[in-house]
């Protein structure tokens, strides 16, 4: 098996993908933190990545398949092609989720660790010198060894993360005090996205819907779609979505962690006894 050939596997193995990935969601950590202007973490958590964990795991998915899916909406393919690899992107969430939320911080510190950081890099850049190489052939092709499109195509696949930081950024919500900085997910785009599930299991045949088919489905979520409208309309009763996200937030996203950390440093706090001081005039 020649060199080539082993590089050219590299970039699918478990061990190379959980180090790439984790790369990624360290820098979009740190990048948010600083931006934040924190720059330590305090309390076993912060309330910075507890505003919109939705939000956040998107920009990590998409700075992770950056250069692919910009790559392949150049090429004129199917741009979330990428994507379609469920089992890579339960790892890629898994390790965002170990890197944002574990408690303690234990998956933060190990990947803060200089000998990882240099580990990891050196995987980066093995797939990026693959990403710009298979960038470049496949535009040949497209192009006809156009020099300007292989170039451009090439370039892009190779800074795929930095080209998306921008997106990335309004994503975060770099700048705090701006409420419009960033994705902020409606009550009728969250309606959306639980309705989308629904018929994505109705397709999967899932059992969790009860052999329900297709039109029975559609009309069961009319009608209670229609009549929670209403029901928000006169009653106001949107705010229990507001309220099962905050307490899922709370249990999943940090907020307990941030309480259990601060539980037990204060367990380990020593005791100080006070000692009475006497002046001269006592």
């Amino acid at each position: 098996m020649n060199a080539r050939l082993i590089l050219r596997q590299l970039p699918n193995h478990l061990i190379f993908r959980i180090l790439h990935y984790s790369l990624i969601s360290q820098q979009l950590r740190d990048e948010l933190v600083v931006s934040a202007g924190s720059f330590r973490l305090k309390g076993g958590g912060n309330k910075v990545l507890e505003w919109q964990p939705f939000v956040l795991w998107l920009a990590n998915l998409l700075l992770n398949y950056a250069g692919d899916i910009l790559g392949n909406l150049l090429l004129g393919s199917l741009p979330l092609e990428p994507l379609c690899n469920t089992a890579d992107i339960l790892l890629s969430s898994l390790i965002w989720y170990c890197i944002f939320y574990c408690p303690f911080d234990l998956a933060h510190a190990v990947t803060s660790t200089l000998a990882f950081r240099i580990l990891a890099t050196a995987m980066s850049t093995i797939s990026q010198v693959q990403l710009i190489d298979r960038g470049v052939h496949l535009a040949g092709q497209v192009y006809e060894n156009a020099p300007v499109p292989m170039l451009v195509v090439g370039t892009v696949m190779g800074s795929g993360a930095e080209v998306l930081k921008p997106v990335a950024s309004l994503l975060i919500n770099r700048c705090q005090r701006n409420q419009m900085a960033y994705l902020k997910l409606s009550n009728t785009s969250k309606v959306a996205l639980f309705l989308s599930l629904l018929f994505m299991l109705e397709i999967y045949k899932n059992p969790m819907i009860m052999g329900i088919n297709r039109h029975q489905l559609m009309v069961y979520i009319l009608v209670m779609t229609t009549a929670f409208k209403f029901l928000s309309l006169c009653y106001r009763t949107d705010h229990i979505i507001w309220l099962f996200e905050h307490h899922i937030r709370y249990t999943l996203f940090g907020g307990f962690s941030r309480d259990l950390s601060k539980f037990f440093q204060r367990l380990l706090e020593p005791k100080v006894r006070r000692t009475w001081a006497f002046t001269e005039f006592d």
